[in-house]
């Protein structure tokens, strides 16, 4: 199972979402690629639901590259 979620905002989403010190970019539909841990605050609390449109591992690790935090 990949370290690595696609989520989905439920709500109109301007560019990325932070987390703590991190920010992840939403893709133009509203996804955005998140660790596991980030993945399960904002399930529960910041209004995303598991996107689940099939992926390839090979694009998984593309996204999780263009997804790497802001500001470390």
């Amino acid at each position: 199972m990949s370290d690595i979620l696609a989520l989905r905002a439920t709500f109109p989403v301007w560019d990325a979402v932070g987390h703590g010190i991190q920010r992840y970019v939403h893709d133009p539909d509203g996804v955005v690629h998140v660790p596991r841990q980030v993945a399960l605050y904002l399930l529960h609390t910041g209004g995303y639901v598991i996107h689940d449109r099939p992926i390839s591992p090979e694009q998984i690790d593309d996204q999780a590259a263009a997804s790497e935090p802001v500001g470390e």
